[in-house]
């Protein structure tokens, strides 16, 4: 990272936090690589590409949770009261009932969508680093809440020497809490210059910075090394099942092998995060359920055959 209170690239991100070591600057390998959220992000490591996963980002299943307590609480709460006060929403105040009715349509629609957007995401959209390329393969999903057609995968390829890396940092107040969610965003430049034409999260929603640190330590180190000179990790337990996913917010206590692995690398740092969110369990446990709903109606991201080829190539072409 740097030391530096001003980016470097432009133009600036309005969510800005630091930059982070520029792509050619020397590594520090002395670095410990050791964070418990790191296996999460690897799906596939060898000497010719290293394929991250991006699903860690996703808070899955909250579409899904939102909007069908949306919808219970439609069925079960403002129909009955819209039933009960008729006369007065009909009769006494007609413009009053046609409002209630339209806000009730509107709220049903957008939580539908809410829910479909969680359904539809690909389980992962995955980023490719490929060595001998030298280019980097993003797989992304692009939705509109006023088209669906707009929902569809787009598939973004840029040179590794374009690209470098900033945190962003978002913060505000609940009302009890004060939450913090950090950001690691690749920044793709016009060759030679800090000009942006392209910005891309790699990982997010983090509550510190030290596993977006490390990550791009891990891929500097990749692209310029191999696998020889990164850390030996395990890909992540990649498929879905239904206790994986009901501890998919607790992996803490999980007794997957996701679980066992979480729990061997923590450090002294989670212990008092874990200590502060274990007492949600009872939103943890729910969404847990609405992960498992939507990763099973979820696609497997399918690269393009073309791409697929060359972003495992030995050799660039």
């Amino acid at each position: 990272m740097t030391a530096s209170n001003t980016s470097r690239f432009t133009p600036k991100n309005p969510l800005w936090y630091e930059d982070l070591a520029a792509r050619e600057s020397e590594i520090d390998f002395n670095e410990r690589l050791e964070s418990p959220l790191l296996d999460e992000d690897l799906n596939h490591v060898d000497e010719n590409y290293l394929e991250i996963s991006r699903t860690s980002s996703v808070i899955r299943g909250l579409g899904i949770l939102v909007g069908g307590a949306f919808f219970l609480s439609v069925i079960g709460f403002f129909i009955p009261l819209l039933i009960k006060l008729r006369d007065v929403y009909f009769n006494l105040i007609p413009a009053l009932g046609i409002i209630f009715c339209v806000m009730l349509v509107g709220g049903l629609v957008a939580a539908g969508l809410f829910a479909l957007h969680d359904c539809l995401l690909p389980r992962d959209t995955p980023v490719r680093f490929n060595r001998n390329t030298r280019k980097v393969y993003f797989y992304e999903y692009t939705a509109s809440l006023q088209r669906l057609r707009r929902w569809r995968k787009e598939i973004k390829v840029y040179d590794w020497d374009q690209i470098e890396a900033e945190v962003t940092k978002v913060s505000g107040f609940t009302g009890k809490t004060y939450v913090v969610r950090h950001e690691l965003v690749l920044v793709i430049c016009k060759a030679g210059t800090n000009e942006v034409i392209d910005r891309i999260s790699l990982k997010g929603n983090d509550v510190t910075v030290e596993t977006l640190y490390q990550l791009w330590s891990y891929v500097r180190r990749f692209m310029a090394y191999g696998p020889a000179r990164i850390p030996d990790l395990k890909a992540r337990v990649q498929g879905v099942s239904f206790i994986s996913s009901l501890f998919h917010f607790m992996p803490y206590i999980s007794p997957t092998e996701e679980g066992r692995r979480f729990r061997s690398k923590m450090r002294w740092l989670d212990y008092p995060i874990i200590f502060l969110t274990i007492w949600f369990f009872w939103i943890w446990l729910p969404l847990g359920i609405c992960n498992y709903i939507a990763m099973k109606c979820a696609p497997e991201p399918k690269w393009p055959a073309e791409i697929d080829a060359e972003s495992r190539s030995l050799r660039s072409s």
